[in-house]
């Protein structure tokens, strides 16, 4: 399967830069609306009478549509990590990942350096497995997530987490969540993005490809950082997905106290992800 159908999708009415860097790499326009119907499916009516008179949901439903028609895709629509189950935060409409979670039957991956309330919101209204990479500094506590989730797998990292943090706690993850399985993700965690703290290099985005390349997946895109960063690690992660040579770039060394850090975070995760394996067998 590696490598085998992969598709990049965009709508064609949106023409900001994070659509027009896709079509860049291949990704194929989507035309016309979805329905109202998918956004109701997630959320709720308030949520619904908020954004019915708002293109942008349409345009999102499409293309998520269109995803799960391919089941093999990275997509954008403007995003989705804070569409929760009553509010459209931050200009996203509707949160086309957690429909296709629920459509396909798949957990959710959440990359991000920001805790995905929308997602969240939605996770403790429907229930679907919910693995949440994310800053551990501005999220919420492990033990918070745990005591009021279904299925989540909390997994906050430290400032100066890189390449080889990120891959130490996501190889085990996504073997748990079984397939397909939904990923939200941020390239703010990359270590050029001019907010963040979290320093994954290229060789991040080109590992979780490889981690994803035998799997059913819809990867949606989510918070882009900058042209430059988006643009390098939008060209790994597909690198890495279909099995092509890996970016030559330096990792980030961590320091022994992150390392450390995150160890105890993955020895934390371990019992939930044995769990969540049991459930997805």
């Amino acid at each position: 399967m590696q490598g085998a159908g992969i598709s990049v999708l965009t709508h064609a009415e949106l023409q900001d830069w994070v659509s027009q860097a896709l079509r860049e790499v291949g990704a194929e326009a989507v035309s016309g609306e979805g329905s109202l119907d998918a956004v109701r499916a997630v959320h709720s009516e308030i949520f619904v009478r908020a954004v019915s008179k708002r293109r942008e949901a349409l345009l999102a439903a499409a293309v998520a549509e269109a995803a799960l028609a391919r089941g093999r895709a990275v997509f954008y629509t403007g995003g989705t990590i804070m569409a929760g189950f009553h509010a459209p935060r931050m200009g996203h409409a509707f949160n086309a990942a957690a429909y296709i979670a629920r459509r396909a039957g798949a957990a959710v991956v959440s990359i991000d350096l920001h805790f995905p309330r929308g997602t969240w919101e939605l996770h403790l209204e429907h229930a679907f497995p919910l693995l949440v990479v994310y800053g551990g500094v501005d999220g919420p506590s492990f033990g918070h997530l745990v005591r009021r989730g279904h299925a989540v797998v909390p997994l906050p990292l430290p400032p100066g987490a890189g390449d080889e943090s990120l891959v130490r706690v996501l190889a085990p993850a996504i073997d748990a969540a079984g397939e397909p399985l939904v990923v939200q993700l941020g390239f703010d965690i990359h270590r050029d993005d001019p907010t963040g703290y979290l320093f994954a290099s290229e060789l991040f985005f080109y590992e979780l490809g490889r981690l994803l390349s035998g799997r059913a997946f819809f990867i949606s895109v989510e918070c882009p950082s900058t042209p430059s960063v988006f643009k390098r690690s939008i060209a790994a992660l597909l690198a890495g997905l279909r099995g092509s040579e890996p970016p030559r770039v330096e990792p980030h060394k961590e320091g022994r106290k992150v390392v450390e850090e995150v160890r105890r975070v993955a020895g934390r995760a371990r019992k939930l992800l044995e769990r969540l394996r049991r459930r997805e067998r």
